[in-house]
């Protein structure tokens, strides 16, 4: 008797009356692990051909975001703008498939920690590795970039509005780093006060790897 393996399912498959019979009594028998294994093979996302090493992140921007975004249980709409995007958790606004949280979407801690690391690293980290420099910085220098990028966006270098912070890194200057920092707080407004603490802090990390490469 030929047996045919589950790798090659698509070759075989035709939709008739019997795979598809088959296919219902692979559900009923098999447990959600073995079929959740099976769809991501079926699919081309097995883990031994299409898994990729993790980006270390740093666990500097990890205290540093968590400190300042604060952990929401409930969504809730963007406090500057009273509307959307509708956040949750440590200042998420997506899940990981993509999709947008509305409000009444509830999280845990648990499950808010870990989106926050797999945004950093899917959303965030690719974008700021780009920043000139990059992989000479330290763990304290790109925490501070990175909580930056969090709460202002991860392509903010060589983007409009600020031009300051890109021609400091692109020239590696590198002691103006924390002053300059300090300009993205949104004067005037209601929030300046708390993105001014948040900037201070993130120039203090940077201060600190900066010591930290000197002295090293």
């Amino acid at each position: 008797m030929t047996t045919i393996k589950f790798t090659d399912a698509a070759k075989y498959f035709k939709g008739e009356p019997q795979q598809i019979d088959a296919f219902e009594y692979l559900q009923k028998n098999t447990s959600p692990q073995v079929l959740e294994e099976f769809e991501k093979r079926y699919r081309g996302f097995s883990p031994q051909t299409n898994s990729k090493p993790k980006t270390k992140i740093p666990q500097q921007a990890l205290d540093l975001i968590k400190e300042f975004e604060g952990f929401v249980a409930k969504a809730y709409y963007d406090p500057l703008t009273k509307s959307l995007p509708i956040t949750i958790g440590y200042g998420s606004t997506r899940r990981r498939d993509g999709t947008r949280f509305m409000i009444g979407n509830t999280v845990t801690q648990s499950e808010a920690e870990d989106l926050l690391s797999y945004q950093l690293e899917t959303d965030y980290i690719p974008s700021l590795s780009k920043i000139p420099y990059w992989n000479e910085m330290n763990d304290e220098m790109r925490g501070a970039l990175l909580s930056f990028g969090y709460n202002l966006g991860a392509n903010f270098f060589n983007s409009s509005g600020f031009n300051t912070i890109s021609v400091v890194l692109n020239q590696k200057k590198w002691n103006e780093v924390p002053k300059t920092l300090e300009l993205y707080r949104n004067p005037g407004s209601s929030v300046e006060s708390g993105l001014l603490r948040r900037r201070i802090a993130e120039g203090k990390l940077w201060t600190e790897g900066l010591v930290q490469m000197r002295y090293k």
